[in-house]
């Protein structure tokens, strides 16, 4: 490696925001070394090395940023796509490969036997992976006249999402509530924002209640129950995403009748 005798003993602290990661990328080059580890707020400041306070420049972030695009679309997307990851050590992993791309160019991405391009490569295809699943499996339900869902991803994957649904629903008003993180991605109209939410209140609607009946019967009725195999289920759609669909659920037991019916 280029830079490997320039692995130092110190850690950089940065705000958690994308523009300060890349202000970590900057600092690296300015200072010809490689930080000991590069935490965000969320990694706390648990370390046994000395601690470095990376501020947030924008001037040093577009330099950085406009760097990347010039390194090309694979490379780029494998940090920006990787930043969504929640692994910890995943922020050194991408500033050692942000570092690899600078020092070889764009062919750096492609040597998966080098350990830093691997380890990038790796976070990128975790995140994807998941990005993807939800896409396949997601659940939306009428509520206050738009869709909803509610997912419960291990990382950030909603920026992900966004262009699936905006494209596969052009018409439609929909909310994804990111229960993990307490975020949502909003539609409304042609207009696309992130929140922060803490709570999602499930739809009362009596006929989305009964659609969503309806789609568990049909499920079941497809069910072999002397063939169910949980294992191959879980090898199709892992169990951790189960509790957000629907079909997955069971049917809410039938109220009692009143004393005075």
């Amino acid at each position: 490696m280029p830079y490997a005798a320039n692995v130092s003993d110190i850690a950089y602290h940065y705000d958690g925001s994308f523009a300060g990661f890349l202000c970590c990328i900057f600092e690296s080059f300015a200072r010809h070394e490689i930080p000991s580890a590069v935490c965000s707020p969320e990694e706390g400041q648990m370390t046994l090395f000395g601690m470095r306070e990376i501020l947030t420049d924008p001037a040093h972030a577009q330099r950085v940023a406009t760097g990347l695009r010039r390194l090309g679309s694979v490379v780029r997307d494998r940090i920006t796509t990787g930043f969504l990851c929640t692994e910890p050590g995943k922020d050194l992993s991408l500033l050692r490969f942000a570092r690899l791309c600078f020092d070889l160019g764009p062919r750096a991405a492609q040597m998966l036997g080098n350990a830093d391009a691997a380890a990038a490569f790796a976070i990128e295809r975790a995140v994807t992976g998941e990005a993807h699943r939800y896409i396949e499996f997601i659940r939306f339900e009428e509520r206050d006249g738009m869709l909803g869902a509610v997912i419960h991803p291990k990382h950030h994957v909603l920026p992900l999402l966004r262009g699936h649904f905006c494209s596969r629903l052009p018409d439609e008003d929909f909310l994804i509530f990111d229960a993990t993180h307490g975020s949502a991605l909003l539609r409304q109209g042609n207009h696309v924002q992130y929140l922060t939410m803490t709570h999602y209140e499930p739809s009362t609607d009596e006929s989305e209640q009964n659609w969503q009946a309806l789609w568990k019967r049909f499920f079941r009725a497809l069910t072999i129950e002397e063939r169910r195999n949980e294992r191959a289920q879980q090898g199709h759609v892992f169990k951790r995403f189960w509790p957000d669909m629907c079909e997955m659920q069971p049917d809410l037991p039938a109220a009692e009748p009143s004393a005075h019916s």
